[in-house]
């Protein structure tokens, strides 16, 4: 009964009934009925490397506010997917729109709106952990005030306030998976993309 109090939310048939008309519905129609705005649309997106077909017409829609992950083998077009959606890469054919713009030609758009955190940490060993928020921040385009703000306000959450200036080498991997982390939502992003983080 309490976890059932706690959770009424999920449990209100009103709710359940709603979401499963989202699930049964056509995930690429944004004019829906029940449809929430969309951050991410994707509709039939494919990706060849020759006659591999690395991903092979996908569609989706991930509503604004949503958790969304891929499930798969290695090897299943996971990353080569999320690499299409973050400008990355370009598909074969299909479509998609990311934050309402379009993944084939609204890429510098794109750049500005997402922050991308890939499987293989983006930071640079030689520098300071400061250095590569503050790095990381210019690169999207920042001013100097705001990176410092936002770098002090991340390093205190992460209590390593005092440990600004460690070179990067020199932390554990679950620091540095962090760091990582902030690096890619230091310009408060719309939408984030994790890639086996």
């Amino acid at each position: 009964q309490q976890v059932i109090a706690r959770n009424r939310a999920v449990f209100d048939p009103e709710l359940v009934a709603r979401h499963a008309a989202e699930d049964s519905a056509d995930p690429t129609d944004t004019n829906a009925p029940n449809a929430r705005p969309a951050s991410i649309c994707v509709s039939h997106l494919v990706k060849a490397f020759g006659d591999f077909l690395a991903v092979d017409d996908i569609s989706f829609r991930v509503a604004a506010g949503e958790v969304f992950g891929f499930l798969g083998a290695n090897g299943a077009g996971k990353t080569t997917a999320m690499r299409m959606l973050t400008w990355l890469s370009l598909p074969t054919s299909g479509s998609g729109t990311v934050a309402g713009l379009d993944i084939l030609t609204q890429q510098e758009q794109i750049k500005r709106r997402i922050g991308y955190m890939s499987q293989r940490f983006s930071l640079y060993e030689d520098l300071t952990i400061a250095e590569n928020l503050s790095l990381f921040g210019g690169i999207y385009g920042l001013a100097d005030n705001v990176i410092a703000q936002r770098s002090n306000q991340m390093l205190t959450q992460l209590g390593i306030a005092d440990s600004a200036n460690l070179l990067v080498r020199s932390l554990p991997l679950g620091l540095k998976q962090r760091l990582a982390f902030c690096t890619s939502i230091i310009h408060e992003p719309e939408i984030v993309f994790l890639d086996e983080p």
